[in-house]
């Protein structure tokens, strides 16, 4: 006996009306007609909410949140917080899904009991409206049902968390919410890691349904300002695994070969003068997972661990550093040699102080 909500579809609004209409208004054509479908309006200062409310009065599928802004996570929390149906799918208001997507994912959910189903996407192009087909899913098992407990490896990859469903329970359960730093930046790296961790049924599908739009100069993958925001996602990450011994021993690995590719990624993208910023943080971040024992390098390649080893060295040899080790060793040089002159009682003390 299933909910009367099959799929709960989430959409996060902010500032988007040109793209309503083939989004919101194909999704009102989605051949899954049990399903419903939750507008959040973040706080946008255009025209979304009354194109929103004229879709509304037409389809009562169509349920509204208003809210003063508050970002891409906050907005999604409202909506998870108001979902009602067995499984959770997110759609995105600037990308638009084939009107068979949530029936196959249900269809494929429902035969397999599986936790999450999740497939692969079509890059979207609004210039020349291509559609190129995107294997995100490549090292994946497709219509085997597996899970993180079995394989740690598949909690690697890219999010993509609109390609997918979420059976509700699963977030429920686990308390899975998304971190609520402004703006949208990088807020589905957690989630998705979060989730995939959690479930005990994963499907992998090699379709794709989803139109995945590339070209909106107002995506968060094109702002160059929030460079430290993909570094408080993995952080969230940790702290998650670190709540369960057991996650925290078989997940911390496999989540610094995902950090490493996913800031390998950002830092080919930002401005110039961000970049060795950007560099420092890494260093410390990997720096931190070695002293806890995350690094493994048998979960790398040979060419990430030398990338690895790049980023860490880089913290000890910039100009900045060596200068600070060289004061630092000249400090403790001359502190061991004025120790060598105190009386031997004096200076065991000492040290055991320190």
């Amino acid at each position: 006996m299933h909910c009367s909500v099959a799929v709960s579809v989430i959409m996060p609004i902010y500032n988007v009306s040109r793209f309503l209409p083939q989004s919101l208004g194909g999704l009102l054509l989605q051949t899954l007609r049990n399903i419903e479908i939750i507008c959040v309006n973040d706080g946008s200062t255009d025209d979304s909410l009354e194109i929103v409310k004229s879709y509304a009065a037409q389809d009562s599928r169509i349920r509204i949140i208003d809210k003063p802004n508050g970002g891409y996570g906050s907005a999604m929390n409202c909506g998870l917080s108001a979902a009602t149906g067995e499984y959770i799918g997110i759609l995105e208001p600037d990308d638009f899904a084939e009107p068979e997507m949530f029936e196959r994912l249900y269809e494929a959910a429902v035969s397999y009991k599986a936790d999450i189903v999740k497939t692969n996407y079509w890059a979207f192009r609004t210039e020349d409206s291509s559609n190129t087909f995107v294997e995100s899913l490549g090292e994946k098992q497709y219509g085997v049902v597996t899970s993180a407990k079995k394989d740690p490896r598949i909690v690697i990859g890219p999010a993509c968390i609109w390609s997918a469903i979420y059976r509700r329970t699963l977030l429920v359960d686990n308390k899975i919410r998304f971190t609520e730093t402004p703006g949208a930046s990088y807020q589905d790296t957690a989630f998705a890691f979060k989730v995939l961790v959690c479930a005990d049924r994963v499907l992998f599908l090699k379709e794709a349904f989803l139109h995945y739009r590339t070209d909106n100069e107002n995506s968060s993958v094109n702002s160059k300002g929030k460079i430290f925001s993909i570094c408080d996602e993995f952080q969230s990450v940790q702290d998650f695994l670190n709540e369960d011994s057991e996650r925290r021993t078989l997940f911390s690995p496999a989540l610094q070969v995902h950090k490493l590719r996913v800031y390998g990624w950002n830092l080919r993208r930002l401005a110039p003068e961000y970049k060795d910023l950007f560099r420092e943080q890494v260093a410390l971040d990997f720096i931190k997972a070695d002293y806890d024992g995350f690094l493994d390098k048998n979960e790398f390649t040979d060419q990430e661990w030398r990338q690895l080893q790049d980023h860490m060295n880089f913290y000890y040899c910039s100009p900045e550093k060596k200068k600070l080790n060289a004061v630092q060793n000249s400090i403790s040089y001359r502190a061991g040699r004025i120790l060598t002159w105190l009386p031997r009682t004096i200076r065991d003390t000492l040290w055991k102080r320190k």
